[in-house]
């Protein structure tokens, strides 16, 4: 157990079903201290690694913190009571300077029940939970959502789709160096599926960029002998583009190629967009009927 100074805004129930603090405790700090006070639950002294995190956690919940998950500024605790195991989520969210006690981190601690935003625990960490046919009171709501992140998981570690959420980047990535290192391995699986399943020649590249962009994974390809090949981008910009982006802003990009002196304005060379959730199997076959339809196959001679 830590003895570094823990501050409690709130006590939570014994059953660790926590709700959201009372906003009347916002006077409490100075404008310097921001929102992140505002919103906690609990404030605390935290090592930068967060392994003291679970003894804070215990304490305060009076329960045993069984596994800990981070997902950037995200936990995901599995705390055991005498009645049940049940899921904590909890936003950590460093301050710009230390409370008069020492604090120097906000936690805004929410229980499953809540059905919270944040739900990308692993399989690993749900299997620890009680069935929830044998809770009061909380529902499959916020469990369901983390299996569908699990499918999602694993259909990205194939690259057949693209996972479309990173550590800390909602809406875009940008100022964020280890969403931005999670994007560039999900769009270069993808992008590798895709071109194994065209099966022409190319190579998938990465322009990392700035600091505050994504930057973009790419690559150009052709079928052998032909006079279109095709251009294919992923980038996780969050911006304009005419299809829905996924939660952290990523889209793809398409096009058809002139490779032989064709009119690069021809509207077969246009601009495509398809949304995230595009597989690689059906980007790829999209891609093979446009350029069928523009390059159609030569006509064997017979003998």
């Amino acid at each position: 157990m830590t003895n570094e100074p823990v501050r409690t805004v709130q006590r939570p129930p014994a059953r660790v079903n926590l709700v959201a603090p009372d906003r009347a405790h916002e006077k409490r700090w100075p404008q310097r201290w921001g929102l992140a006070c505002c919103m906690a639950n609990l404030v605390a002294h935290l090592r930068p690694d967060l392994l003291d995190l679970p003894a804070v956690l215990a304490k305060w919940t009076q329960s045993e913190i069984l596994k800990l998950e981070v997902d950037g500024h995200v936990v995901y605790a599995a705390a055991k009571t005498a009645q049940a195991t049940t899921a904590l989520v909890v936003t950590v969210t460093l301050l710009d300077s230390p409370l008069p006690d020492g604090s120097n981190t906000a936690l805004h601690i929410r229980g499953e029940a809540e059905n919270p935003g944040p739900a990308r625990a692993s399989r690993a960490f749900t299997k620890l939970l009680t069935p929830v046919g044998g809770l009061f009171g909380v529902d499959a709501l916020w469990r369901e959502r983390c299996a569908e992140w699990q499918r999602r998981t694993k259909a990205a570690e194939t690259g057949e789709q693209l996972l479309g959420e990173y550590p800390n980047a909602d809406g875009h990535v940008g100022y964020n160096p280890v969403g931005k290192d999670a994007f560039e391995r999900d769009a270069r699986r993808y992008l590798k599926a895709v071109l194994r399943h065209l099966g022409w020649t190319g190579k998938v590249t990465y322009n990392r960029a700035g600091i505050a962009v994504s930057g973009e994974a790419t690559f150009h390809a052709a079928p052998a002998g032909s006079d279109v090949g095709v251009f294919v981008e992923v980038s996780a910009g969050g911006g304009w583009e005419p299809v829905l982006p996924s939660p952290s802003g990523v889209t793809i990009l398409w096009r058809l190629e002139p490779l032989g002196g064709q009119d690069r304005w021809n509207h077969a060379f246009r601009n495509q967009w398809a949304g995230w959730r595009r597989s690689a199997t059906a980007l790829a076959d999209q891609i093979q009927a446009a350029h069928a339809e523009i390059s159609p196959a030569p006509i064997a001679q017979s003998a």
